[in-house]
Parts: C-alpha cells; sequence; structure tokens
C-alpha cells in the first residue's frame, strides 16, 4: 500500500467537501451546527475508496483542519487589508 501524499489527498478531501456542501444544500439541509466528526464521517464517505485504503480517518480530519484554518487565514486577510490570501 503506497501513501497517498500529502497534497494529493487535502485534494481529494477539498473535492469531497464541495460535494458535501452541495448535497446540503440540494437538500436544504441545515448545516451551521454540525459537528467536526459529522464532517469527517462526511468527508471520509465521499472519498474514492482507493484513496480511504490508502489513508486513515485521523489523517483525513488532520487535513480538513489544516484546511480550515488556510481559508480562515485567507478570509482574515481578505478582510483586514485586501491583499489576496494564502495560495493552497
Amino acid at each position: 500500500m503506497r501513501a497517498v501524499d500529502r497534497t494529493e489527498l487535502r485534494g481529494w478531501i477539498g473535492d469531497a467537501l464541495s460535494r458535501h456542501d452541495r448535497d446540503a444544500r440540494e437538500r436544504d439541509e441545515e448545516v451551521s451546527n454540525v459537528t467536526a466528526e459529522e464532517i469527517v464521517d462526511a468527508v471520509w464517505g465521499r472519498l474514492p475508496l482507493d484513496i480511504r485504503r490508502q489513508t486513515t480517518r485521523a489523517q483525513v480530519q488532520a487535513s480538513l483542519t489544516m484546511l480550515t484554518a488556510r481559508r480562515g487565514i485567507e478570509l482574515a486577510r481578505d478582510d483586514a487589508d485586501g491583499t489576496p490570501g494564502i495560495e493552497s
């Protein structure tokens, strides 16, 4: 079993998270009170089987945390001074 490259994994996670958000909007679900565990479960279930076999749920959660932190920094910078945020 080869390990998934972190950058590749974050790409897959970003795609899975986007699909989760889209599906929730299409079903008119309220997503403001979801837990981190629910998000990890939703993303994990949307990853291709091959990727799930090459990683762990803990790695997925860590990558989600990093993606969330980067997005928060990007938004804060954009709001503070109008400079572009961090590139993914």
